[in-house]
């Protein structure tokens, strides 16, 4: 197995489904299980789970939810977010208050990710004080540091942690640049367009990485299927070259624009190393725009605004 490995922030963005939170309600849970706390004789009131929405995702962003369980106002000085597979760092210095039964939703940026180490429960550690001293009984009474484990019923620190080190060891052998314009001919029902993304192979390198295929989306398909099906291989001292995908519209539906979420973000099957999985390779701005609007015109539909 590979030595830990920190990764910086890459331009893939990895792929999910939006999904609600949950919340940590256990408050009697054994050591190492969700509601759990250190630094007290009782479970704390205050719960922890984390989790990702699609902007999260994006903006490379955890969220840290927080409850309160109990009947007393708590003040959370700060904590500190800790996982194995996330480098140190992840803190919260501004003060927050919750009232009893109350939820809040804290944003941290993730730090670097740790590849080859094993995905473990993670901790919220966390300076907490009550309104009233009685609770520190409770393990939240005046200047107590607890220590949460944090519920994460969709695997967030798995999915994040297998997509980052999958886009590490891709980067290592290639980058996939997606274009910043669509290339297409014709008009109107017979236009006809291609995504264009340029691939360059390292200059040296031992290992390799294998595409299968690009998933098509809600938005787009590939001109004769659904997906577009590839099967190639780069490798570290190949030329660099474009990868052309012709692209139609998966439905010619004007709320599939209007209520587009991820129908621009090019969803690739890859393996890279000991990695495998989905990569996503999202548009830019420009490309989104114009990918929108090629839609338009081959639908004939018209776009908001005209």
């Amino acid at each position: 197995m590979r030595r830990a490995r920190r990764l910086s922030r890459f331009a893939f963005v990895a792929a999910l489904l939006t999904v609600p939170a949950l919340l940590a309600a256990c408050t009697g849970a054994a050591p190492g299980q969700p509601g759990d706390s250190s630094g007290s004789g009782e479970p704390s009131r205050l719960v922890a789970s984390i989790k990702q929405g699609r902007l999260d995702i994006e903006a490379r962003r955890l969220v840290v939810r927080l409850s309160n369980t109990g009947d007393t106002a708590l003040t959370i000085e700060g904590f500190e977010f800790e996982a194995a597979t996330l480098a140190p760092g992840m803190v919260r210095t501004k003060p927050l208050e919750l009232a009893p039964g109350e939820t809040i939703d804290v944003r941290l940026d993730l730090s670097t990710s740790v590849c080859d180490v094993e995905v473990g429960p993670a901790s919220v550690v966390a300076d907490v004080s009550a309104a009233d001293e009685a609770d520190a009984a409770d393990g939240a009474g005046a200047g107590t540091r607890v220590t949460l484990t944090p519920d994460d019923p969709f695997d967030t620190l798995a999915r994040i942690n297998a997509a980052e080190c999958l886009g590490g060891a891709v980067a290592e052998v290639a980058t996939f640049t997606m274009p910043e314009h669509l290339t297409s001919t014709g008009s109107g029902a017979e236009r006809r367009a291609s995504i264009d993304v340029l691939v360059e192979p390292a200059a040296s390198g031992t290992d390799s990485l294998h595409v299968e295929r690009v998933y098509g989306t809600t938005l787009l398909n590939a001109e004769d299927g659904i997906d577009w099906t590839l099967g190639i291989d780069v490798a570290p001292g190949d030329a660099p070259f474009t990868l052309s995908l012709p692209v139609r519209p998966a439905r010619c539906d004007a709320h599939a624009i209007a209520d587009d979420k991820r129908g621009t973000i090019l969803p690739f099957a890859i393996a890279a190393g000991e990695h495998k999985g989905r990569l996503d390779h999202p548009s830019s701005d420009t490309l989104k725009a114009e990918l929108y609007a090629y839609v338009a015109e081959r639908c004939g539909l018209e776009l908001p605004g005209g």
